[in-house]
């Protein structure tokens, strides 16, 4: 039987070592291990991604909470409003009632929107600058929560989402074009709930379709 040479075995032995290095896994122990060149999954089973996607569901969650904490401050169902003049709102179509917890600005339909529609017309600009400018000047730093309704007409859920998506509209408008910080601002959908007035008649109707932005005096 050959036997083969010390250094054929000697080499043959550095080149197994090597292929087996090649095939082994760095083990990294956390994520700040990593390097540029090294795809790690540390031991709590996240990736890098995974704890992008964290991140960024739990600001996700913040603002949801945030958004949350506004609609629990506020209670209107029992509030009893009284018609208050405020010398900047002296526009057709927009009225303020308020108590010692509440000021509501109201905001006729016809002012913003046209029939069915649920965009804020270029015309309403002037009436929410009003608006924004008196919560501004009065009220600056408080909760606003955005109240939309419709008259009785149509289907309810019709109806609720249609308030549902002006209340938005105005919110969106009032953030993106008057500045009102997105954190105090919420919005509520009542459809055809809480109607202002009788829905046997075209004029009460009328009244009924209408926006109201509310703040939380205190």
């Amino acid at each position: 039987m050959n036997k083969l040479p010390l250094s054929l075995l000697a080499a043959a032995t550095l080149t197994f070592a090597s292929c087996n290095d090649l095939k082994k896994t760095d083990d990294k122990n956390s994520l700040s291990d990593a390097t540029q060149d090294t795809a790690v999954v540390a031991r709590t089973g996240n990736t890098a991604a995974d704890a992008a996607a964290n991140a960024a569901d739990a600001v996700d969650s913040a603002a949801s909470k945030a958004g949350s904490a506004i609609s629990n401050a506020f209670d209107l169902t029992k509030a009893k409003l009284s018609n208050v003049k405020f010398p900047e709102v002296n526009l057709p179509g927009v009225s303020v009632r308020g108590n010692d917890d509440y000021q509501v600005y109201g905001v006729d339909e016809k002012v913003l929107f046209d029939t069915d529609k649920a965009t804020v017309k270029p015309s309403a600009a002037a009436a929410l600058k009003q608006i924004t400018a008196s919560i501004n000047q009065r009220y600056a730093g408080k909760d606003v929560r955005i109240l939309g309704f419709a008259d009785s007409r149509g289907d309810k859920s019709y109806n609720r989402d249609l308030s549902k998506q002006r209340a938005e509209a105005v919110k969106n408008y009032l953030i993106t074009t008057n500045k009102l910080p997105a954190d105090h601002v919420s919005t509520e959908a009542f459809g055809e709930e809480q109607p202002a007035a009788s829905n046997a008649t075209a004029a009460g109707r009328q009244e009924n379709r209408r926006v109201e932005i509310a703040v939380k005096v205190k």
